[in-house]
This record gives C-alpha cells, structure tokens and sequence, in this order.
C-alpha cells in the first residue's frame, strides 16, 4: 500500500513539473454544515482530492488524469472504537491504527515495516466530512520536495468487525425497555399507572398489583392476581403483557386492572413487538406466537436465555450449549455469531457498546465488562464487585453494589471502587423519570416503600424523578 502511495506523489510531481499550477482557484468560502457525525468511528470514501506540491496547488485536471474521475476507489477507510481502522488505498488493503490529538483531530499511522517509510497522515473532522491529509518528501533532481494530499471523505456508517450489516443503535425509550427486560420486568408504567410484582411476606408470594402514580406516591392499589410472581412485564400499542408464575402470558388493557390469558405453559423472557410475542417455552427454546396468543412456531430451536430483539433484524442471547457465551442471531438468513468468550449475563445495549457482567469469587461478585459491537474489543474490569443487579440508562449505569449507586459510562470500569452509602435497595425499573427499585426490609431511601408490611417484606420503592 506504502509503494502504491509514494509512487502516486512521483507521478504526481512530474505531472505537476509539465503542467504548472494551473487549475482550480479553490478558495471560494464554502458554507460549512452542521456536524452530523462527532467521530472517526465509521466508513468512510472519498469523493475530492486537493494536492498541494512545495507549496503550489495541482490543478483538478492534472489529479483526474492521474487518480480518474471517479475518487471513491482511490481511499477509503473503516475507523473503529478500539483504535484500529482498515485501510484500502487504490487497490492495496491494509490495517492502521488511528489516536486522538490535542487539537481535536485524528492521527493515522501505519504498523509494521511500513511505519518506517511513512510519511505524515492526519485527519479531521468537518462538518460531516473527514479530511484526511497526507504528506510526503520525494527527491527531484537530487533535492527533496514536499507534497501534501487532501481526501475529503464522505461518511458512509458504521460497519462492524463482528457482525455483517449490524447497524442497531437504540433510542432512549429502547435502552430503558431493554433494561426492564434484562433485571425481569417486575414493573411497568401504562396510562398513568404503575404495574408490578407485589413483594409480599415471602419471596415470590406476592401479587401482580396495580396502583395509581400520584405526587410521588403510590395510591389505590388494585391486586390483579393474587398469590402469583409477575415478570417480564412490558407495554406494547398501550396494553400490559406480563408473565405469572411463569405458566401463563397475560394481557391487561390499557388503564385496566382485568387480566386475559393469552396462553398457558412453561414460558419465560416474553417481548412484544409488532410482529408478535416472543418467550422461551418448557425446553428454554425461542418462540413465537401472535398478539392474539395463537399460532405458537418455533424460532431458535435451542437454549436460549437473556434473549433480546434490538432491532427486526438481530436477537441477542446467551447460548446456554456454548458456555452461556453471549451471541447475535439474525432472524433474517440464521445465521449466528458468537460475542463473548466466557460466561455471561444480562446483556443490554448502549450506544455501540454492549454491557454484562460474568461471575467473579464469591457469592453475588461479578465483574463488570462490555463488548465493543463494531471493533469486537471486549473489555472486562479489574476488579470483582458485589452486584445483585444492574441497569444501563442513556446516561448511566445503575447498580446494586450492596445498595444502589450510579456511575458514568466514562467510569463503568470502577464500579468496584464506588460506595453505596449503606442503602438497601437495588434498581427494577426506570423509564427516564421514574426509578423503581427493590427494598430489602425496611426503606433506606425515605420514599414510599411497596409493601404491606415494612421491615418485613419484600417489596418496592418508589423512587422520584430524577
């Protein structure tokens, strides 16, 4: 790639000694657009090149004969989040390394052998363009000349190393759904109220409840079903579906507090979307069936746990037969890709990363990790911590760290080193205004505990907006 690069400047410097300067005035003030991307992280092609040879402009005519009119084959490269970045130049396909400098644009550089005899390669952002520069020294007539190339890169998105057409990027909406999934669904918000698991005296003996949210409180509590444990509770076209007891699917209109059944058998991990319900039926397979509860048919026929749609396309889950390795499958052509390389647990996705955590020693300790679904980088952190459950919001992980703790994605990685300050509670539910989290006998955090009996039982906290 290096000789394709150094042998384009040689050309290019006797093209320029023939023709002159000639050419484009190029100075013209250009209206500058308001940034659509914030990062190199991406595809990118070109579509203009400006040369600059000691300080006098090639003309566009001499650049076409040279590179032809068409500059999309000439350069383009694919940035991704762990520092690396696939190359092609004319032909010739490599891998770089890319890094961040102090005035906010990029650094290129080759590896290997060829990092000797490279010449200087920058870029930077413009607007919704990269402008990558490369400058090298060529010897004419025994003297060493400078010459300066500009690609203006056109941004194509982003293109991941793991999986092929992966391009899944949740709302804020879609993060705090995922995330209810991911801790069990014990509670939901519909037409003003609060659907949930009632605790109980004992654990899984309470009630699917629901009750009016009001000034920060929760009133007029309505039981629905009664010695019952509701899970995977969601809202999908303004209805409540839920799990109980883990033998039955039911559905709650809007605003209601009467259940229908929609089916009856083992299930368990159910998501509604608009192409139907989904769960895990008696032997952990993936299925589905209609809104209606009918038309049950299988749709991975293998044990699936933590399973999740994040888009039409892909389902992420946790392959029991492999490990309980975490893996993507794609609805579209089944095809199926492995993204973890160890035990893993609770998946949930912000922005390009996915985040999990995998056991550590000693009861209820894990560490902390997250997978980069572009480059396929997969950090862990160093150290274990106490955690019963976690949540990942737009702006933040919440955890239970013996309590309940926030901390920023810049910071996920000390989680262990954060302090609870001795709360008793753990995160089951949030919608962005709302945190619902689950108490441990009496309430530490001064809200309004869930429960029937304080200090007794299990139930939740109402927590107020944030």
């Amino acid at each position: 790639m290096k000789r394709k690069i150094l042998a384009a400047v040689l050309v290019l410097a006797m093209c320029f000694a023939f023709a002159g300067c000639g050419g484009d005035s190029g100075d013209k003030d250009k209206a500058k657009e308001k940034p659509k991307v914030t990062s190199i992280t991406g595809s990118w092609e070109c579509e203009d090149i400006e040369v600059t040879d000691n300080g006098k402009k090639v003309s566009k005519d001499t650049i076409k004969t040279m590179f032809g009119k068409d500059f999309s084959s000439v350069l383009k490269l694919t940035a991704y989040g762990d520092g690396s970045a696939d190359i092609n130049m004319m032909g010739d396909e490599g891998v770089i390394s890319w890094s961040e400098t102090e005035d906010n644009g990029y650094k290129l550089s080759y590896t290997g052998p060829e990092a000797e005899s490279a010449g200087e390669m920058n870029a930077k952002l413009d607007g919704d363009k990269l402008i990558v520069t490369v400058k090298e020294t060529y010897l004419s007539d025994g003297k060493e000349q400078g010459m300066e190339m500009k690609f203006t890169m056109k941004y194509l998105g982003k293109k991941s190393k793991l999986i092929e057409g992966w391009d899944v990027t949740l709302d804020d909406d879609e993060i705090y759904a995922m995330s209810n999934a991911m801790v069990g669904g014990a509670c939901v918000e519909a037409d003003g109220m609060l659907y949930g698991d009632y605790g109980g005296k004992e654990w899984g003996k309470g009630a699917f409840t629901a009750a009016k949210i009001k000034d920060g409180k929760l009133k007029d509590k309505t039981v629905i079903a009664k010695d019952t444990k509701a899970s995977c509770l969601s809202v999908y076209d303004g209805d409540v579906y839920g799990i109980l007891d883990k033998e039955k699917i039911v559905k709650v209109k809007a605003g209601k507090t009467k259940a229908e059944t929609l089916y009856t058998g083992t299930c368990d991990y159910m998501q509604v979307t608009k192409n139907g319900i989904y769960f895990t039926d008696e032997n952990d397979k993936y299925c589905k069936m209609g809104l209606d509860g009918k038309n049950k048919e299988t749709v991975l026929d293998k044990g699936v746990f933590y399973p999740y749609q994040v888009s039409s396309k892909f389902l992420i889950y946790q392959d029991d037969a492999d490990g309980e390795t975490l893996h993507v499958y794609n609805m579209e052509d089944g095809s199926d890709t492995k993204i973890s390389g160890f035990v893993s647990y609770e998946p949930m996705l912000r922005g390009d990363y996915l985040y999990f955590y995998t056991p550590g020693n000693g009861e209820n300790m894990q560490f902390m990790c997250r997978v980069d679904m572009y480059s396929g980088k997969v950090d862990k952190a160093e150290r274990a911590a106490i955690v019963y459950d976690y949540y990942v919001t737009p702006k933040y992980i919440a955890a239970a760290k013996g309590g309940f703790v926030k901390i920023k994605f810049s910071e996920w990685d000390t989680f262990s080193n954060t302090s609870s300050a001795g709360t008793k509670a753990y995160p089951v539910y949030s919608n962005g205004k709302t945190w619902i989290a689950k108490a441990y006998g009496e309430t530490y955090m001064d809200t309004k505990i869930f429960s029937t009996e304080e200090g007794k039982s299990i139930g939740f906290t109402y927590v107020k907006e944030e």
